[in-house]
């Protein structure tokens, strides 16, 4: 019998991890072509940004970043960026600059023996989603998760920044619960952090699980702890 009726999970350093530079770019890498790509989206649309593209966007990030706004996500900042540099364009091509802004998450950063433990526990009949404090919007989240072959495995995802409240404030789990029908159900939530995802996940009364790449040890106040997916797999199948 499986130990959990249904696992949330964070985001990076949780499904995301590997950062080597060997197999892809790494998010460093990445970053660093967001200017390029918004300049090429923004061209491709008939609009040039000129010289001051890079300028104002790293004003914008960094006031972004001061402000701590629950609610910010890349669509806010491409929004401001459009009005800073006074394009004709309205949100629609906004959504497309966020997605564009955000780029790509690679398959080979996804942790060793992710998607063999997604596909099990989804084979057990666990109810699999994620909760995520994030600047992406859902649909960049979404699509990101997509690309390196994670989406189907999870039937529900709630973001920080399309919700306006983050972890560790006990109504976003709570949101997670309702959206997915799972109150009430044994739940476990996994991370890698102990502050914003096992204690958040404590203060619900979930179980919590420590992924270990960011902490070396829960300190006793995670459920369960873990350096490999495949351990993670067991302990929620109780194998």
């Amino acid at each position: 019998m499986n130990r959990f009726d249904c696992v949330f999970f964070d985001s990076g350093g949780t499904l995301y991890g590997v950062f080597d530079g060997k197999d892809a770019p790494t998010p460093e890498q990445v970053a660093e072509g967001r200017f390029t790509r918004v300049a090429n989206a923004l061209q491709a649309f008939g609009a040039e940004a000129g010289p001051d593209l890079e300028m104002v966007l790293r004003e914008l990030e960094a006031a972004a970043k001061q402000s701590r706004r629950v609610d910010h996500t890349y669509v806010r900042l491409m929004t401001g960026l459009i009005e800073r540099l006074k394009l004709p364009l309205g949100n629609e091509v906004a959504t497309c600059l966020a997605d564009a802004y955000a780029g790509p998450r690679f398959r080979p950063w996804v942790f060793p023996g992710t998607h063999e433990m997604l596909h099990d526990l989804c084979e057990a009949g666990v109810y699999l989603g994620v909760i995520a404090n994030t600047a992406w919007p859902g649909f960049c989240m979404d699509r990101a998760f997509a690309g390196v072959g994670l989406l189907p495995y999870f039937r529900m995802r709630v973001y920080s920044g399309d919700e306006g409240i983050e972890k560790p404030d006990p109504a976003f789990f709570r949101l997670a619960e309702r959206n997915s029908g799972q109150a009430g159900k044994r739940i476990l939530y996994v991370g890698d952090s102990l502050a914003y995802d096992v204690d958040g996940a404590k203060a619900v009364g979930w179980s919590a699980a420590l992924r270990r790449s960011k902490e070396t040890s829960s300190q006793g106040r995670a459920d369960f702890e873990f350096d490999h997916s495949k351990e993670l797999a067991a302990f929620v199948l109780d194998r």
